[in-house]
């Protein structure tokens, strides 16, 4: 009887360490993708729990969306490549959001995090990082190293080079393979296309 009750708390402390490792939710998937965590490869789904350290990575024509504890909103387009470097947003503790944009796409919309301490939420890319005012912003990432980051509300800070580039709604960054940057504005046929040729047309089936 008193094995029974050792292993029935064990299994209760385990249970709830998994839980308290969790900073995020797969909520939307269309086609396949992994998560990599601890040198194994997991398959991802709907309802799969996210952990710091983690990396997602969507095929092609595949895409996926992740809501983490703060209500931030990231979507993953195909052929991408994300990091969850660092996330913390717990009682009696100081708020963080690093993330990684190895490559492909991503959309965001802030949450709790980029409302009460947004100089603590930050993507970064091989040679840039990208800070934000309260935003929702979208990133692609090339395979030779350029990108363009979209502001679609608010503002963020793209700093190359330890040179920072504010860019307000309605404009983007294109920055080349050799760290070339230019700021300008977009349409919104610009936006749709982006969206299009990175996501597909499709949208998510979202999970209730």
């Amino acid at each position: 009887m008193k094995t029974i009750k050792i292993l029935i708390l064990s299994i209760l402390v385990l249970s709830i360490n998994l839980f308290a490792a969790s900073v995020a939710t797969i909520t939307a998937l269309k086609g396949s993708a992994t998560i990599q965590r601890d040198g194994a490869s997991l398959q991802a789904a709907i309802g799969s729990k996210l952990e710091q350290k983690d990396v997602i990575k969507t095929k092609e024509n595949s895409k996926l969306q992740i809501i983490f504890k703060d209500e931030t909103i990231i979507t993953l387009g195909k052929n991408s490549e994300f990091s969850i470097a660092e996330f913390m947003f717990e009682e009696n503790q100081k708020p963080v959001a690093k993330f990684g944009m190895i490559k492909g796409a991503m959309r965001t919309i802030t949450g709790k995090i980029g409302k009460i301490a947004p100089e603590k939420f930050t993507v970064q890319t091989k040679t840039a990082t990208i800070g934000i005012r309260g935003t929702n912003f979208a990133v692609v990432v090339g395979d030779d190293g350029s990108y363009q980051a979209y502001c679609t509300y608010g503002a963020i800070s793209v700093t190359i080079n330890n040179e920072p580039h504010v860019v307000k709604q309605g404009l983007f960054i294109n920055v080349s393979p050799g760290g070339k940057a230019e700021v300008r504005e977009f349409t919104s046929e610009d936006l749709k296309e982006m969206k299009k040729k990175n996501y597909g047309e499709r949208k998510l089936r979202i999970a209730k």
